[in-house]
């Protein structure tokens, strides 16, 4: 590069981009990986849990977030320098300049930034200042431009235009990279699971093979006593999101419960339905009102204010928890049966809330429905057609932004789906013979 070129692109002897490696060689990569770490496990860790723990465990861990632009939150600065002056013949003059920095927020792994996808252009990739993510801080990197006063008092009122014009013309290179990249990266996460399912079900294979060798030689196995506990440490991927300046208004009016208690909430509700599930047996003979025990009684070692049959509104709550006499959380329990009566379970708790409490629970138990899974694509779909957004984390739970028309505000709405189906001709159980 000439120092003309470096001095109005603002393109630095920093940190290349896209240079290093081919977004194939970095992928097959972590898929050796993935097959060394699988094939390293003993024995006792693959057969300790179910393979689908093993699964989501190794899916957390080799998961590649994808880069992140926050364009909204770009932000620029400006610093008064001296420059060389290279035009009209000023070889080497000092002359007085401008360096105009724009620093671009980014969540995302960041290496990324060094792979090169398979369409590459003539573009040099580079930064002065990189920030790699960490914790809960956002990444970031820079983009420098430098300029003579006496070129940017030519522009006169299109001075700001001038800058911005060439800063966004450069910066639409980096997101067609970035596009590029990422496009990758989202074929190998969709692929991740079944990679990850592969290996590992040729793993248990071979473990399984040991064990009937071993048993037809009635020999013992040397298995870690601790094996039966064992189960993958969870991992959760970071999220960021850049700070913004907070918005100043006239009075700050906080109502609504926290999201702190409502997620506790909802994973105490999780729990208590998991184990339900787990010993169906001892539920499946039991009402609307004596499951809404179960949660309530689990409820109540951590809220005091856990109550059921709670007027709210126009109508009785079947779990209500009350928070410094101002909101509430709602949740609503039903036994499957039928979308009809799952939409009119929506529209129940929706109408027992007040413009105070925002943050409801819709918790479904199917007792009749051998086919579990039917239902939760049946939900799957509600969602899809009706809440405004929504995240899926379990298989049978989504967290909704659900839009309430007649109040014109958002409702925050958690469906949780528990199967306690048993089917009854396997088994007797005098205590129910006349239920």
């Amino acid at each position: 590069m000439n120092d003309k070129v470096y001095q109005n692109t603002g393109y630095g002897y920093g940190k290349k981009f896209f240079a290093k490696e081919s977004t194939q060689s970095y992928f097959n990569r972590i898929h050796s990986n993935i097959k060394s770490e699988v094939d390293k496990m003993s024995d006792a860790d693959i057969s300790s849990c179910e393979i689908q723990e093993w699964e989501d465990y190794f899916f957390d861990k080799y998961y590649v977030a994808p880069i992140t632009i926050f364009e909204a939150n770009i932000e620029s600065s400006i610093e008064k320098i001296k420059i060389n002056d290279f035009a009209h013949g000023r070889g080497g003059y000092q002359t007085n300049g401008c360096r105009i920095t724009f620093k671009i927020p980014f969540d995302g792994n960041s290496d990324l930034f060094d792979l090169q996808p398979s369409t590459v252009t003539c573009w040099q990739y580079e930064t002065k200042n990189f920030v790699d993510p960490y914790g809960e801080n956002c990444g970031s990197f820079t983009l420098y431009y430098e300029y003579p006063e006496w070129e940017l008092q030519s522009k006169r009122e299109g001075m700001s235009d001038y800058v911005q014009n060439k800063f966004k013309h450069d910066f639409e290179f980096y997101k067609t990279m970035i596009t590029r990249i990422n496009s990758s990266v989202d074929a190998y996460n969709k692929n991740l699971s079944s990679i990850i399912h592969r290996c590992l079900a040729e793993r248990k294979g071979s473990a399984d093979n040991f064990s009937a060798i071993a048993t037809a030689l009635n020999i013992s196995q040397n298995i870690d006593e601790n094996a039966p506990n064992k189960t993958p440490i969870a991992l959760k991927r970071v999220t960021r999101k850049p700070t913004s300046k907070p918005k100043t208004s006239p009075t700050m009016l906080e109502p609504y419960i926290s999201d702190d208690d409502y997620e506790n909430i909802n994973n105490i509700i999780f729990s208590c339905g998991t184990t339900m599930e787990n010993t169906a047996r001892t539920y499946f003979a039991n009402n609307e009102e004596e499951l809404r025990d179960h949660l309530l009684a689990t409820l109540n070692t951590h809220y005091k204010s856990a109550t059921g049959e709670t007027f709210r509104k126009i109508g009785k709550t079947d779990i209500s928890i009350e928070f410094d006499n101002k909101a509430a959380f709602i949740g609503e329990c039903k036994i499957w049966q039928g979308e009809k009566n799952f939409k009119q379970a929506i529209q129940q708790v929706i109408n027992y809330s007040t413009w105070r409490d925002l943050k409801v629970s819709v918790i479904i138990f199917n007792k009749n429905n051998k086919s579990f899974k039917p239902i939760l694509d049946k939900i799957s779909s509600w969602a899809e057609a009706n809440a405004v957004s929504h995240t899926h984390p379990e298989a049978n739970r989504w967290n909704c932004k659900y839009h309430c028309q007649d109040k014109n505000i958002n409702i925050k709405l958690t469906i949780l789906v528990f199967d306690l189906y048993v089917d009854r001709t396997q088994f007797k159980d005098s205590r129910y013979e006349d239920k």
